[in-house]
């Protein structure tokens, strides 16, 4: 499947909003979508149509309180107050941080890792944020070639 192909998949299931807050959707329409890396994109659609339910990322195009779970950007609440260099993976576009209807973020961790070998690349997901469990689950397309598949950390 080529670019084209996969962004028209993605789209039956995703909409641009989920993945940008609003300041980006409304300086760039629906070209945002060059900023997205097409791995994340990928990962995202298996995931999404391999667990057959919905999945939430940004949702303040539906009044809900989620704008920053995708695209970052320089002026993003989350990182416009940074004073050194900062390249998160959700700034490059190749992060979201996502909620699974029905499971909780271990029980989709769990999965990701029992169904590595069907996953599309690599990926990287946070386990716990100051040694609790986090809520939600982040997924990330950047890669070391010396993790394993599904490479878990906590921040």
């Amino acid at each position: 499947m080529d670019d084209k192909e996969l962004l028209n998949e993605f789209k039956k299931y995703f909409c641009l909003e989920e993945l940008v807050d609003e300041d980006v959707f409304n300086k760039y329409g629906d070209t945002a979508w060059q900023f997205l890396d097409i791995r994340l994109l990928k990962t995202l659609l298996f995931i999404r149509v391999s667990l057959g339910t919905t999945m939430t990322i940004n949702n303040w195009k539906w009044g809900g309180r989620f704008s920053q779970r995708g695209l970052r950007h320089n002026r993003s609440a989350m990182v416009k107050n940074k004073t050194n260099i900062y390249l998160s993976a959700h700034m490059l576009g190749k992060a979201a941080d996502f909620d699974v209807k029905g499971m909780t973020s271990v029980e989709v961790r769990q999965w990701l890792v029992d169904n590595n070998e069907a996953l599309p690349y690599k990926i990287r997901l946070e386990r716990k944020l100051n040694g609790k469990q986090i809520s939600w689950c982040h997924l990330d397309t950047n890669s070391n070639p010396s993790n394993p598949k599904v490479y878990e950390f906590d921040i």
